[in-house]
């Protein structure tokens, strides 16, 4: 009879194992080299995907400072600025000084950042708010206003758009009190303003009805500062008046009753929007950006949490 007889055991052997044999080490160890090697690939590509850290400079960027771009395109404008040239024809030592310059105003920039400058300097949250305008305004400022707009525009605000003419004038007045009513103060105005007509001295006429001269005009004035002396209403009265007429009885926004003797008068002139275009363009664009920039603040605040210190308003 034929008899199986085991393999002598060889202690040298012990410990060793062999591909054909399965054993529950072997697996273990295969399946931490497959782990391995999968997180190694994951992390060459989390590493290398676009907006990571990365060694490898973009082809649209001179420079990466602490993974913060150096557009070609910024290298380019300011190479030209600085030397006026074009990239291709600079020279190595140009383009070095100028790249070291962007390159250290990004390290500057980013440490500025790093010590919360735009929050507690001054000058950079100016620039900031600046900026930021200036966004909110692009549209703004790349739309051309058709001619309608502007005629519209024009329409609207006309009187901005007048030559500046020059004033010299006597203002003489009464004022209603205790024994004088309104309407007897513009009696007695309505005498002195037929007597100025008919060739009465204004200091005679101030003696003989006890008047008071205003002095808010003084010497040769121009429309728009004698406008902010005299006031609307009593500037109405003037604005086309021609030298030596004297006006009718006016009422100003005090009460008091004026009579006022232009002297020199070169009037303003209503200018057309053709004459205008320049100064109009420039209003409607303006007015078009402080509209953008109050909508901006007011979508802002919508959005903000602002808490105030009792008894401060803003």
């Amino acid at each position: 009879m034929l008899k199986q007889v085991s393999a002598p055991h060889d202690p040298a052997e012990e410990g060793k194992w062999s591909l054909a044999e399965p054993g529950a080490r072997r697996s273990l160890l295969l399946l931490a080299f497959g782990a391995v090697v999968g997180l190694g690939i994951a992390g060459f590509g989390l590493f290398t995907a676009k907006g990571t850290g990365t060694h490898t400079v973009p082809p649209e960027d001179a420079a990466l400072v602490n993974q913060q771009p150096i557009l070609i395109s910024d290298f380019t404008t300011q190479l030209q600025s600085e030397f006026g040239i074009p990239i291709d024809k600079a020279t190595e030592a140009q383009r070095k000084k100028v790249l070291n310059d962007m390159i250290n105003e990004e390290l500057m920039v980013q440490r500025g950042l790093e010590m919360n400058l735009p929050g507690s300097d001054p000058d950079v949250r100016t620039a900031i708010v600046a900026g930021v305008e200036l966004q909110n305004s692009a549209n703004v400022l790349a739309k051309q206003p058709t001619e309608a707009e502007m005629q519209a525009y024009y329409d609207q605000h006309k009187d901005r758009y007048r030559t500046q003419g020059v004033l010299t004038l006597r203002d003489l007045y009464l004022a209603p009190g205790p024994g004088l009513t309104a309407d007897q103060a513009k009696a007695t105005m309505a005498k002195v303003a037929m007597d100025l007509r008919g060739g009465a001295a204004p200091d005679a006429e101030i003696k003989t009805y006890k008047l008071t001269e205003a002095h808010k005009v003084n010497g040769e004035e121009l429309d728009f500062a004698a406008k902010i002396h005299l006031g609307a209403t009593l500037y109405a009265a003037v604005q086309d008046a021609k030298a030596g007429q004297i006006t009718d009885p006016v009422a100003d926004s005090d009460g008091a009753i004026h009579v006022l003797a232009v002297g020199k008068r070169i009037p303003s002139v209503q200018l057309s929007l053709a004459d205008a275009s320049n100064q109009v363009f420039t209003d409607y664009k303006k007015d078009a950006q402080d509209r953008v920039q109050a909508d901006n603040i007011k979508f802002l605040k919508s959005k903000a949490e602002i808490l105030l210190q009792k008894g401060y308003v803003p």
